[in-house]
């Protein structure tokens, strides 16, 4: 198990505590862009890094045939907890429990930046999806991770926006880690892996002035 895997599982109560009862703004910007980008209902819909499984949970209330995926075990006791009638399994977002083109959508919100090798996940939601098959992204805004912003000037100052970069973030009493990537460097693996980018939403920070968060959707071509 990774540093990172123990940092989830050691911190699963806090994030529980923070997707379910710390609502703001931008947050819920942020979840009317993603459903804004869902395509309609049909066939099988992978959750990937579903956490405690609140998007497994709606997608499911709108009628989406989801399976909730997660690497930590303690997350999903919290979403089978909740959704006693849902799916949730234990996997890597590089290594889906589905046969080749089994799926018609992935859902990924708030995973991407975690991830290492986002080239063999890419690789690994192009084989996961059938023909036409879309992949619903939600990240935090390359601009945002690049920078400090300052609420009382409200101001963002930018600085190594091209640096690949790891940078720690607090989670309950230890961190996990986000890779800073550019937009161009999140867009491009799934142009290489045959996708087209179809949709596209930047969602503003409390003050309205600077991207808090960046949401994409890409479909699968022949």
């Amino acid at each position: 198990m990774t540093e990172e895997r123990h940092a989830w599982e050691a911190g699963a109560h806090d994030w529980v505590e923070l997707a379910r009862n710390n609502p703001d703004g931008p947050r819920l910007a942020h979840d009317e862009s993603i459903r804004s980008l869902l395509p309609p209902p049909r066939g099988l819909t992978l959750d990937v890094g579903c956490g405690e499984g609140r998007w497994t949970r709606e997608l499911r209330e709108r009628g989406y045939e989801a399976v909730g995926l997660d690497r930590s075990e303690k997350l999903l006791e919290e979403a089978r907890a909740a959704d006693p009638d849902g799916r949730y399994e234990l996997a890597e977002a590089g290594s889906l429990p589905v046969e080749a083109g089994g799926a018609q959508l992935v859902l990924c919100v708030n995973v991407l930046m975690h991830v290492v090798d986002l080239d063999a996940v890419v690789r690994e939601f192009a084989r996961a999806l059938a023909r036409g098959g879309a992949a619903v992204l939600g990240l935090t805004h390359p601009v945002m991770e690049a920078g400090t912003f300052d609420e009382e000037a409200n101001e963002l100052r930018l600085h190594d926006y091209f640096a690949a970069e790891e940078h720690a973030i607090p989670l309950g009493h230890g961190h996990v880690f986000h890779q800073h990537r550019t937009i161009e460097q999140y867009v491009r693996p799934f142009l290489g892996a045959g996708f087209v980018l179809d949709g596209l939403c930047e969602i503003p920070g409390r003050t309205g002035t600077v991207p808090r968060f960046l949401d994409l959707r890409f479909r699968k071509g022949a």
